[in-house]
């Protein structure tokens, strides 16, 4: 057998070629990561973003001002529209609360029918205080 034959028979088999592709990648790989770690023009010397930064490059983008007409006008009757339905009633302050029902019991009655049922229940209730 001749040192050919067995050299061949070597580089033939499918195990060692694909570890000899391997190991050639990764020796252009190791390269590449240490080229770019220590060479001063293929170093990246960006900072990263901040999450505000980001968020406000977003915003940004998405926002961008209408140039139609009609859909200006459209976009502010909705916007009308949406203040219009999301103003709800302020429930009043205790102070106030308390203003208007002093000021409802001490209004005078004026309505008959009140008046007369008023005038029946003090009658059947008179053990109870004035």
């Amino acid at each position: 057998m001749n040192i050919f034959t067995l050299s061949a028979a070597f580089w033939s088999n499918p195990a060692v070629i694909i570890v000899g592709l391997l190991l050639i990648f990764g020796v252009i790989v190791a390269a590449v990561i240490l080229v770019k770690k220590y060479v001063k023009p293929f170093q990246n010397t960006e900072k990263p973003k901040s999450d505000k930064e980001i968020a406000e490059e977003e915003l940004n983008r998405l926002l961008v001002d209408v140039d139609d007409e009609g859909t200006k006008k459209e976009m502010e009757t909705y916007a009308k529209e949406m203040n219009k339905q999301s103003k709800k009633e302020v429930p009043p302050t205790p102070e106030e609360a308390a203003a208007e029902n002093m000021a409802r019991i001490l209004e005078p009655v004026e309505d008959e029918k009140t008046i007369q049922a008023m005038e029946e229940y003090d009658e059947s209730h008179k053990e109870e205080e004035k």
